[in-house]
């Protein structure tokens, strides 16, 4: 029984090698390997963004999977490369537009809670949305003074990031001896925005922002667009830096590496076999008699023609019906 199931263990095993062999002479290894990278590089994103060498699972995945699938050309395997860069910013679009549409309300302090409340209200709106930055400012002291409260903003864009600063205005309705309060009203021409507070409470400047618990200070994201595309648009030349940068070339190292070791062991067969041909060349240029070690009259280039031999102790030439050599006397049987 163990040796049947054994048997039909081995079957099947070779009927999806089978399956797997006709599949790869198909159109379809290329799509479905660019496919799986993209869904790779979604979960490094997900779960591996801040994994130090994140960078490398992707292109490792790509290149994997299309030799598993038995894409090995190089050319080919870069032109594969770029069209899988263009899914996975497909694929960072599709993230970071899903994250800055599902953002939680921040609020910003400064590191001793001298500015605190940070915010702005409404979180999401579009071009004709009034957003409303507000700040409270405690008051150290009774002669405390309070200068250059502001707000400084930045728009998600390609190239880079379109930074302003405005300068809050206190609330004088609200405001006491030990609390003031600021606000700024604004609209916003871009979809995706980050902001921060800075003033100068006596002489100090202090930042107001979002505080992690290792320490990290980051800018609040805010105010949002509700529009998906428009939140879309910044993040689409992003998302190809983003690939091109990060991904494609990592996987041209990779890529380049394997072309490299290709094409060294191909030099060193290549000169293997041609010095086996040289080889094989001399030997067949050489008499076969003369495979032997050379006699002493051959070597002194003393060869003799016609009938005769030399003789084996002084190299001498001897005359064939010779019975000692003329030479050292040596008897001939």
């Amino acid at each position: 029984m163990p040796h049947e199931m054994e048997t039909q263990a081995k079957r099947l095993e070779v009927y999806l090698k089978g399956l797997f062999q006709e599949f790869k002479k198909t159109r379809l290894p290329i799509p479905i390997g660019i496919a799986l990278s993209a869904g790779v590089y979604a979960l490094v994103l997900l779960y591996a963004g801040t994994f130090c060498l994140s960078g490398l699972i992707t292109p490792l995945f790509i290149l994997g999977i299309m030799w598993q699938l038995g894409v090995k050309g190089v050319k080919k395997l870069l032109i594969v490369g770029i069209v899988a860069c263009i899914a996975c910013a497909g694929v960072w679009v599709v993230y970071f537009t899903d994250f800055y549409q599902h953002i939680e309300p921040k609020i910003a302090t400064s590191e001793n809670a001298t500015l605190a409340d940070g915010k702005v209200t409404p979180l999401f709106g579009d071009s004709s949305t009034m957003f409303n930055y507000t700040l409270t400012v405690h008051l150290p002291g009774a002669n405390t003074t309070v200068e250059e409260v502001s707000v400084a903003t930045a728009s998600v864009a390609f190239p880079s990031a379109k930074a302003n600063n405005y300068t809050m205005l206190r609330d004088f309705a609200r405001s006491n001896a030990t609390v003031w309060y600021y606000y700024y009203n604004t609209t916003v021409t871009r979809p995706i925005n980050q902001y921060i507070f800075w003033a100068k409470v006596n002489g100090t400047w202090h930042i107001a922002d979002e505080r992690l618990a290792d320490g990290t200070e980051l800018a609040i994201n805010g105010p949002i667009y509700t529009s998906t595309p428009a939140v879309m648009a910044p993040l689409v030349p992003i998302s190809f830096v983003q690939s091109f940068v990060g991904v494609y070339p990592m996987y041209a190292l990779l890529l380049l590496m394997i072309w490299w070791t290709r094409r060294a062991r191909k030099m060193r067969v290549n000169a293997y076999e041609k010095a086996v041909e040289e080889r094989a060349k001399e030997k067949e240029g050489i008499p076969q008699e003369r495979a032997k070690v050379p006699s002493l009259a051959e070597a002194m280039g003393k060869e003799t023609s016609g009938e005769g031999f030399v003789c084996s102790e002084c190299g001498a030439d001897v005359p064939a019906e010779a019975k000692r050599c003329p030479k050292c006397g040596e008897r001939f049987d």
